[in-house]
């Protein structure tokens, strides 16, 4: 799942950080006629065992985007879709649909002076965040600032006479401790840290201390990718920032900027800080993997439910017990394998007995990098993107609770999905509690703005996202296979299954019947 900065991408840390600073149910309808379930079912754990054996092997390398891991793992799809005798729909009657991405680096000289001396700033100390999402892209490339210490971001404790002032900050390098102080439950932010990293900003930098919690992850990600970044490659040159530069920094670095230990009341002059930022960029490829099962009406199989999930992970991070690859079992090898088999059991129906509607079953590459494999493909579909009737996405289903699932978004655009999804799901052999409490407006994790459904969503075709959640090995070389619980994953793969089945055998489409925002609108959760 797309990270909240670096559900699996660095580009949503903006998202949280912003957050601090400041579907209609309709009435419920008969069940459809129930698709027909290939012979065999319900989904063998055995089964989805094997195949993620494969998807999350160390031989993938962790799979990141556009790397020999990466290829390897769309390569098994590939010979696994062949297998089945399910179509090619990608590039030019292949499985693979290119999606053209552009590599960028930023390479960082700093150094941090204080009365008591002045000390360079190596890889270990200071991170580069700027160019992720909201945050401007090209900041500042060579500065020098005056160091003033904010304290914690939030912190309601600190008195309006000891706050900083605007001309304090002017030119200044703001350092700040990213979230509440000590026994601090408040969350009403001390500065709105959008305009603090816009063109026009007064800052010459900003810098926030990574203490743990969403920073870390951004440092690990980052520190991971070598601090590089992938954007797609429109052919459109990229947008000028002109903002200060959007640092993170470990603790230990943090001290030496400002002299002293960190406390929580403001400071001012309390040394300098320079950096000088040099990029680099480069041209790579990356394939999403997508194939076709056609429709077997003759006057619905111009009309495509869509499966997908991201076989795309974060790669090979600094080891942890040793383990330094991130196999990434269930973000999203989990999705992986469900879409997989599920490919498998409609293929392997007599082609007069397989749904009424051609089933589209697309792997997405990039979504840890900021969805964008499927926000290419939502672009640049491989087929008419009016004939997708709906996008069904899956994203990490084999952990936590063996009884539920979070289900995300299946009213936001249609009503009568989420009716039909509620309605598979009474019809399961031990029905699955449906959680929608990540679906609540404003929900503080994203997750709806987080996985490639919301791709096919910004371009009003409705939507169903289900999810397990986050886990303690996220985004770790320790989400592993040995910790999937291969019963849920089995569950949540035959009701998925049994939706894509419902939606393309209902004699019409799902209704369109909420308000879509403008294409191009920011995602809001």
């Amino acid at each position: 799942m797309r990270t909240l900065g670096p559900l699996g991408s660095r580009t949503a840390l903006p998202l949280v950080l912003l957050a601090l600073a400041g579907c209609a149910a309709g009435a419920p309808a008969a069940a459809p006629a129930p698709a027909a379930r290939p012979a065999g079912a319900p989904y063998a754990p055995e089964a989805l065992r094997a195949q993620l054996s494969v998807i999350a092997d160390d031989s993938m390398l962790g799979r990141a985007t556009g790397t020999p891991g990466a290829r390897k793992a769309a390569d098994y799809l590939v010979r696994e879709l062949q297998r089945m005798g399910v179509r090619p729909a990608g590039d030019d009657g292949t499985y693979l649909a290119r999606v053209p991405l552009i590599r960028e680096s930023t390479a960082i000289q700093a150094s941090a002076r204080t009365p008591r001396g002045e000390a360079a700033l190596g890889r270990g100390d200071v991170i580069l965040l700027s160019g992720l999402s909201d945050v401007p892209a090209s900041p500042r490339p060579t500065g020098e600032g005056s160091v003033v210490f904010g304290g914690y971001l939030v912190d309601p404790t600190i008195r309006s006479s000891a706050e900083l002032r605007p001309e304090q900050l002017r030119g200044a390098v703001l350092v700040l401790r990213y979230g509440a102080a000590p026994g601090v439950t408040a969350q009403s932010t001390r500065f709105d840290l959008g305009q603090l990293w816009a063109p026009g900003s007064p800052l010459g930098a900003l810098v926030l201390v990574n203490e743990g919690g969403m920073l870390q992850q951004a440092w690990d990600y980052l520190q991971g990718s070598a601090g590089s970044t992938l954007r797609l490659d429109t052919g459109a040159a990229r947008p000028a920032g002109g903002g200060p530069p959007v640092f993170i920094v470990s603790a230990e670095a943090a001290e030496r900027m400002v002299g002293e230990p960190l406390g929580r009341e403001p400071k001012t002059g309390v040394g300098t800080f320079r950096w000088s930022l040099t990029d680099s960029s480069g041209p790579i490829d990356a394939w999403n993997v997508v194939g076709v099962l056609p429709g077997s009406d003759p006057a619905r199989a111009g009309e495509y439910v869509a499966l997908g999930a991201h076989y795309d992970h974060v790669g090979i991070s600094e080891p942890v017990n040793g383990d330094s690859i991130n196999n990434g079992a269930d973000d999203d090898g989990s999705g992986t394998v469900a879409v997989l088999s599920i490919a498998q059991r409609y293929a392997s129906l007599a082609p007069a007995q397989r749904p009424a509607r051609s089933l589209l079953f697309v792997w997405h590459t990039g979504e840890e990098e900021g969805l964008l494999g499927s926000e290419w493909y939502g672009d640049h579909p491989t087929v008419p993107r009016d004939s997708i009737v709906a996008q069904i996405n899956i994203d990490m289903i084999g952990r936590n609770s063996p009884d539920s699932v979070y289900l995300v978004g299946s009213r936001r655009i249609s009503s009568q999905l989420g009716r039909m999804v509620e309605a598979a799901n009474a019809r399961q052999p031990r029905p699955i509690v449906l959680d929608y409490s990540f679906d609540t407006p404003g929900h503080p994790e994203q997750i709806y703005c987080r996985s490639d459904h919301y791709n096919y969503a910004r371009h009003g075709i409705p939507v169903a996202f289900f999810t397990s959640g986050l886990h303690e090995d996220y985004h770790k070389p320790s989400d592993e296979i040995d910790k999937i619980d291969f019963g849920k994953l089995a569950r949540i793969t035959g009701l998925v299954s049994d939706v894509v089945g419902d939606v393309a055998n209902a004699p019409t489409r799902p209704v369109v019947d909420q308000p879509v925002p403008p294409l191009g609108t920011p995602c809001v959760q």
